[in-house]
């Protein structure tokens, strides 16, 4: 396993690549994923490490999923080298079917926190979005598709956006064509403070614009949208459908609405 600028790691069965320019040491890294994790899911655990060369994220991927930290490695480059934002990664290895990613902190916050900060600036607020619809149009007319394009995993660092956890995107002529308007689900059914449905709209021009869409697909896929991100809503945050159809959509995706998470604290409509 080599790559440009990266040389062979080994330690404890685990095989691998470090930056040739070392910031942290293979083996703090493996040592913090033993610790106690910052965040764990059952497909990774995250735990953040300040190291002599800033802060980085230890995402330890346990088995059978070790082949997620290559894979992150991979489109990380990809996405870099086609000219996207994506995390640095500085280690990666593999123990049988264990895998290991480390990548620099790219800083900045996630879209929806930024969106919500210029919630009383409408014009910062509307280039914001539609820039964001822009930047995943051009993501998918260079052929990527997100594997979870949820707000959290895109980060605005300065004026750039980053794109978080690739170890599930793909690049893909044909599975942009098959799955990618399932990313602006993921991204769109989101309840975010100042954010209307006119503002998604914008959001969906940019995105069609990016992407050459005709204005008769950009309509099919709207109605598309509404469907569909009504449906995950209603799963993921336990609403009724019902509810939902009589509400309707402006309602169901409205900031301190009644179908606001935030508001409802679990409490299903």
């Amino acid at each position: 396993m080599t790559s440009r600028g990266f040389v062979r790691w080994q330690r404890d069965g685990w095989d691998g690549l470090a930056a040739a320019e070392r910031i942290v040491e293979p083996a703090a890294c493996l040592a913090a994923a033993a610790a106690t994790p910052d965040r764990a899911s059952r497909h990774a655990r995250l735990v953040r490490l300040a190291s002599d060369g800033g802060t980085v994220f230890v995402k330890a991927f346990p088995a059978p999923g070790g082949w997620r930290a290559r894979r992150a490695f991979r489109m990380g480059r990809a996405l870099a080298a086609a000219g996207f934002g994506a995390p640095d990664v500085v280690v990666v290895g593999r123990r049988r079917r264990e895998g290991l990613l480390v990548t620099r902190d790219v800083g900045g916050v996630d879209v929806a926190t930024a969106v919500a900060a210029r919630r009383d600036d409408r014009a910062a607020k509307r280039a914001l979005l539609r820039a964001l619809g822009a930047e995943v149009g051009r993501l998918h007319a260079a052929g990527f598709v997100h594997g979870d394009l949820v707000p959290p995993n895109v980060h605005l660092a300065g004026d750039r956006f980053v794109f978080l956890d690739n170890d599930r995107t793909r690049r893909s002529r044909i599975l942009v064509r098959l799955a990618a308007r399932r990313n602006l689900v993921q991204l769109g059914r989101f309840v975010v403070p100042g954010v209307t449905v006119t503002d998604r709209l914008r959001v969906l021009v940019a995105y069609a614009r990016a992407r050459g869409l005709a204005p008769g697909a950009r309509r099919r896929l709207a109605r598309w949208l509404v469907e569909k991100t009504t449906g995950r809503r209603c799963a993921i945050d336990r609403i009724a459908p019902e509810a939902a159809r009589r509400a309707g959509f402006r309602e169901l995706m409205r900031s301190g609405g009644p179908f606001d998470p935030a508001r409802t604290a679990g409490e299903t409509p």
